[in-house]
């Protein structure tokens, strides 16, 4: 994964809640998946490993896994406690985990900084593996967008590029959790993803990003660096069967689900002003982008520290009176393909 993307701002876990959202409609999915969970009866008395991939900051991490080990004993009724690993890059705010987990003190936990786009864990290791909202982001930018700073609004060559390198970035992560994973373990993934038809609901906020760094003193090699390594897949990237069959892999189950942006209903019904509306849609884009727009500014090392902090103080007012200006234009949801792998047995 991109180490640009790595260093987010300290407000992503207060201002990740449509993450979070994400992860409560994968409840059912966690359900099921443990339902199929094929645990050879010897290993019943044995810590299970668990894995999340793309761990960031930890809170929402930590959700998702407490959902799983709670059904897991439940269901399974697994008299051990299960090991945890937190899987991030390297440059990944881990104090900020690290603190968490202790705070929490609910399972037992390590830390994996390698890209989840490699193999992370020994063959044959893995029981349950989960990751939310974190692989649309490529393991590097495959080239710089013309006309944009978003996959989204490329074009040809361009947005070919980007569909390439994610389904390379796709292969290499299905390849890598087949092989850590057991016979009959299994996978729970949540990939941010076009709707039905083809678009994505969170388009007006992404296009204001390009919008407003075109309104900044951007030079314009700064700007064209300016790219954001991520793409959107649509639902038949996602469910991809070839792949899947490639790897070992039996498809559960999959599903397209729609989860609202809930900023713009709190701001319908009196529970936040107009400011704090235009905060909070601010706030959720700008830890995951303000260190790429940041990378574009110091490539070139010709704008002192100063001078960069101002420069994006700048973007970010602007994007805040823009979203305050209009903020019917963002109303807006957010996709996403969910869907539970099995690893085939062993013939």
């Amino acid at each position: 994964m991109s180490e640009a993307i790595v260093n987010v701002t300290e407000s992503y876990n207060r201002y990740s809640q449509p993450q979070l959202a994400a992860i409560d409609l994968s409840i059912s999915f966690i359900h099921q998946a443990i339902d199929a969970l094929a645990i050879d009866k010897s290993l019943l008395n044995n810590s299970l490993l668990i894995a999340d991939f793309g761990t960031s900051h930890g809170a929402n991490s930590i959700y998702a896994i407490k959902l799983i080990i709670n059904y897991l004993h439940e269901k399974k009724k697994i008299s051990q406690e299960p090991l945890v690993i937190h899987n991030d890059l390297p440059t990944n705010d881990w104090e900020k985990v690290f603190k968490l987990l202790i705070y929490d003190n609910s399972y037992k936990a390590v830390a994996s900084g390698h890209s989840f786009y490699e193999q992370c864990l020994p063959n044959n290791s893995l029981s349950i593996g989960y990751s939310s909202t974190s692989i649309h982001w490529l393991s590097k930018k495959p080239c710089n967008i013309s006309n944009h700073c978003v996959s989204l609004f490329a074009i040809n060559d361009e947005l070919i590029a980007f569909k390439s390198q994610a389904r390379i970035d796709y292969m290499n992560f299905l390849e890598s959790r087949s092989h850590e994973l057991i016979p009959g373990g299994i996978l729970i993934l949540v990939i941010p993803s076009l709707n039905n038809q083809g678009h994505c609901g969170n388009q007006n906020a992404k296009d204001l990003l390009y919008k407003c760094a075109k309104e900044i003193c951007l030079t314009s090699e700064e700007l064209f660096n300016y790219t954001i390594p991520s793409h959107i897949r649509s639902y038949d990237e996602c469910i991809d069967e070839k792949l899947f069959n490639q790897y070992s892999f039996q498809l559960i189950k999959s599903e397209l689900r729609n989860s609202t942006i809930n900023f713009y209903e709190q701001l319908q019904f009196g529970q936040i002003t107009l400011e704090e509306f235009a905060q909070n849609r601010t706030e959720f884009m700008r830890p995951w982008c303000e260190p790429i727009l940041k990378t574009a500014l110091e490539i070139n090392k010709q704008r002192s520290k100063e001078e960069i902090n101002q420069l994006l103080n700048q973007y970010w007012t602007i994007y805040y009176s823009k979203i305050k200006e209009k903020p019917d234009e963002y109303k807006s949801y957010l996709s996403y393909t969910y869907l539970i792998l099995k690893k085939k047995s062993q013939n």
